[in-house]
Order: C-alpha cells, then structure tokens, then sequence
C-alpha cells in the first residue's frame, strides 16, 4: 500500500471539517461516516460503535475533536 501525501491527508481531512476551523468534531466525524455505514447496511447501534472507537484512536490528546496532526498520524500509522 503506497503511503498518501501531505496534501492527500489535507484534503480529506477538509473533507470532513465542514466549517473549516482546522479541527474535526465529533459530530462531523459522524456526518462524514454515517452516511457511508448506512449505504452498506450498517445498523445505527454499531455505527455509533465503531464511531466512537475511532474517536477514541484519532483523538489521541482527548480534546473532544481531531486536529489535522491527530488525524494525519492516524492515516500514516503502520
């Protein structure tokens, strides 16, 4: 698996911090990926699961949201 860019991470990152204020919260986090769990069939109760796990792994200073140096140690984790 290639490893993604600066400027890959950067623009999903905006994907999902709808107003732009340099952090992801976790109600977009869960409008981001809500949307895609239902598409598949996922049942609310473990989407919210599965939601919350992965906060608790992109917001590693537990701040209650997900700056991009979080999320971008996250994505390049190995």
């Amino acid at each position: 698996m290639s490893s993604l860019s600066d400027e890959q991470l950067k623009k999903e990152f905006l994907r999902m911090d709808k107003d732009n204020d340099g952090s992801i919260t976790i109600d977009e986090l869960k409008n981001y990926y809500k949307p895609m769990q239902e598409m598949i069939g996922v049942s609310p109760q473990m989407a919210e699961q599965e939601i919350q796990g992965l906060i608790k792994r992109l917001d590693v200073d537990n701040s209650g949201t997900i700056s991009f140096e979080e999320f971008k140690l996250f994505c390049t984790r190995r």
